[in-house]
């Protein structure tokens, strides 16, 4: 992921560039250019409806740039990129039937992302009487920013496991659900806190 943080606007942006593999069900045409459009911006849309404008970090340390913001938060926001070449993630997109179901995945280890078209559309799932919804694209991007056991010692991915233990949180969008945690930039934190000498990100909060 790129991270750029923009002073001015009190903003941090943390940018995927994903390059895409087309791919079909058997039952499916063939994609065309319409509809590759349209499944980024949808995929783009519902990530940055998720994700951005909900966690602020605080700045504090020695640094110039610490120093001159010290009192005042950034607020983070997430997006994807269509690349074409040299992207952080290749993602392979089947199109499937409507309906269907086909198992979507994150490699952290290859950068490789593997989604289809009902990725995009909401699920809804029944645990202990209450019923959850999520969009797979928004909690396989969770694991793009570091929401994978192999991204750092003591990482966390799925939550849905019975070994995670978050496991009981079934709200969590790394979970069956759709809020997001403090824990779910943990990550996105770690690198921050590696791009300026002397300066520390902290969570503040999210909504």
């Amino acid at each position: 992921m790129d991270i750029f943080v923009e002073e001015k606007r009190k903003m941090i942006l943390i940018q995927q560039r994903w390059q895409y593999t087309w791919l079909n069900d058997p039952a499916t045409t063939s994609w065309t250019y319409k509809e590759k459009k349209d499944f980024h911006h949808r995929a783009d849309t519902l990530i940055w409806g998720q994700w951005s404008n909900k966690y602020v970090v605080s700045v504090s340390g020695s640094s110039s740039f610490a120093k001159t913001y010290k009192h005042q938060d950034f607020t983070l926001n997430f997006d994807i990129k269509w690349e074409l070449s040299k992207p952080h993630w290749s993602v392979e997109v089947t199109k499937i039937p409507k309906g269907k179901f086909k198992t979507s995945s994150v490699g952290w280890s290859n950068r490789k992302i593997s989604l289809d078209t009902e990725d995009l559309a909401v699920v809804k799932r029944i645990n202990g009487g209450t019923t959850y919804k999520q969009y797979p694209v928004s909690h396989e991007f969770g694991h793009a920013t570091g929401n994978s056991k192999y991204a750092y010692t003591g990482g966390h991915g799925d939550e849905y496991r019975s070994t995670s233990a978050y496991f009981s949180d079934k709200k969590s969008i790394m979970n069956i659900g759709n809020e997001l945690r403090k824990r779910h930039i943990d990550f996105v934190l770690k690198e921050l806190n590696k791009m300026i000498p002397n300066t520390s990100f902290s969570y503040v909060s999210h909504r």
